[in-house]
């Protein structure tokens, strides 16, 4: 009867809203504003972050290590994530507080765009899935003009409309969160570590980024 009434008087039902396709050139424009995100990492210790942007690129980083198929579960924007997936373009950006207070937060955002929207949402199954395999893993990192990281990862767990794993860094004893998700043709990672406490405030990054994708 309902559907009879609309058909009879001319009216039609909106449909959903869908978010707008992210184009590759626009990736930068979604990453988060330093200062927006200082007040979730404030606490003991460390007031203030003060959050500057300390490293950008448009190109996928290449870590060597032995546990290859783990890299990705420690950095966001590896060439072992991303090659051979359907990606057009990524847009990293690694914000840094002020490394001289007995506290310090690293946050990495990685935004990369996918041909479509099941491409993007695929991409995350996928990561979330290579993280799970590598829960209870020790990872060795070897770093151009760096001393070499060890990293813990620990076991993965959902995280919104994503997954999110917890790793340890041992050379700084940084507690992190890697969350992994996506919006429209939109991949989003977030790598945020602390050496105080670390809680939600990867995902929380995430949804700010997530937030700016509109639809």
């Amino acid at each position: 009867m309902f559907a009879t009434v609309i058909a009879a008087t001319g009216l039609a039902l909106a449909a959903p809203a869908v978010a707008a396709p992210v184009e590759a050139g626009d990736l930068a424009a979604l990453q988060p504003d330093p200062a927006a995100l200082n007040d979730m990492f404030a606490g003991p210790g460390l007031r203030n972050p003060s959050l500057t942007v300390t490293d950008s690129s448009t190109s996928l980083q290449n870590y060597v290590s032995t546990e290859r198929a783990c890299v990705g579960a420690v950095y966001p924007g590896t060439q072992s994530t991303y090659q051979g997936s359907s990606y057009r373009g990524i847009d990293i950006r690694t914000l840094t507080s002020d490394t001289t207070g007995p506290v310090r937060v690293r946050v990495t955002t990685a935004i990369a765009a996918f041909p479509t929207e099941e491409a993007a949402t695929a991409f995350v199954s996928e990561t979330g899935q290579a993280w799970q395999n590598c829960a209870g893993e020790q990872v060795n990192l070897t770093l151009a003009g760096q001393a070499d990281e060890q990293w813990y990862v620990q076991t993965l767990s959902e995280a919104g409309d994503g997954f999110a794993v917890r790793t340890n860094r041992v050379s700084d004893h940084s507690t992190c969160s890697h969350v992994v998700t996506a919006k429209a043709n939109a991949s989003i990672e977030v790598l945020a570590c602390t050496t105080g406490i670390m809680s939600d405030q990867a995902v929380r990054v995430a949804d700010q980024v997530r937030a700016g994708i509109t639809g």
